[in-house]
């Protein structure tokens, strides 16, 4: 069998848009990419399970490799940074097209790395990396500060102690509010797996990416909010505690379990010929204010 090399170490074959420097984007942690596609792992069909063995190294699964855009991606791919998210005002009634612009957003990148991944006449090393993309955005946009924004870079530029610790909005989202929950990840893995329900499967098999957005952008308007019916945003140097990520675990929680159920919807429909496709219905559109200017 001839050896393989790392995927990073394959030409980059995929066409991008480069941006200029100082682009900032993070995603969920490791940990929560991880526990989301452990979710979507246990729900893969054979047929879907041996097409993605037939693209990763050996030993590599999509739990080991749910940051690889996080990690290897952005060297790999330069300017995929922007790829992670989409900046919606949270004073916009809904994720509107118009704030998807330049070179792509995580809305528009799902279906695109999902054609490339289902084209069976590409690359090995296309489709390979297209795989590693759908897996990380899918579970980025589930992410609420990867779509709601408040001019502060989806919370990267919103300053905060949690916990008498100083923080971002941003990064407490992604990781902090996790870790600091819990570690362990077997543990939160069967907490989030316990909300996958056939009721709440077949909820949330409705829609796509621009449903799935609108619906962080939602949870977003609630995450500045806070307490509940605060009528102001969250400003820097807000002081937030237990009674802050009480609130938060429930939706984390939620938001983890959509990004792996809707995850192996997605790998499925591509693999398994017999799966079905996900549906595909966008969000109605409304009015929204004007896309702002900052990237993250």
């Amino acid at each position: 069998m001839t050896p393989r090399i790392r995927l990073w170490a394959y030409p980059i074959l995929l066409a991008v848009t480069v941006f200029g420097p100082g682009l900032e984007a993070r995603a969920w942690g490791p940990r929560a990419h991880r526990i989301a596609s452990r979710i979507a792992e246990a729900r893969l069909t054979p047929a879907a399970r041996a097409g993605i063995r037939s693209l990763l190294h050996e030993g590599d699964t999509i739990v080991s490799e749910a940051s690889w855009a996080d990690q290897e991606g952005h060297d790999a791919v330069p300017g995929s940074a922007s790829w992670h998210f989409v900046n919606v005002p949270i004073t916009a009634p809904h994720y509107d097209d118009r704030y998807c612009r330049g070179g792509g957003c995580v809305v528009s990148k799902i279906p695109h790395f999902r054609k490339v991944l289902a084209d069976r006449s590409a690359p090995r090393a296309e489709r390979a990396r297209a795989l590693l993309f759908l897996v990380h955005l899918v579970e980025d946009v589930h992410q609420p500060l990867h779509v709601g924004d408040n001019h502060d870079r989806g919370g990267n530029q919103t300053q905060v102690q949690f916990l008498g610790r100083a923080t971002n909005m941003h990064r407490l989202w992604d990781s902090q509010m996790i870790e600091e929950h819990s570690r362990d990840e077997r543990g939160w893995t069967d907490a989030v797996s316990r909300l996958v329900t056939p009721e709440n499967v077949a909820k949330w098999s409705r829609g796509g990416p621009e449903t799935w957005a609108d619906e962080s952008l939602q949870e977003a308007k609630q995450a500045y909010h806070f307490p509940p019916g605060s009528t102001r945003p969250a400003e820097a140097g807000v002081r937030l505690g237990r009674e802050y990520s009480e609130a938060a675990l429930p939706v984390i929680r939620l938001r983890l379990a959509q990004a792996g159920v809707r995850l192996a919807n997605e790998l499925n429909a591509v693999f398994d010929e017999n799966a079905p496709q996900p549906a595909r219905e966008k969000v109605k559109q409304r009015p929204a204010a004007a896309a702002p200017a900052g990237r993250r």
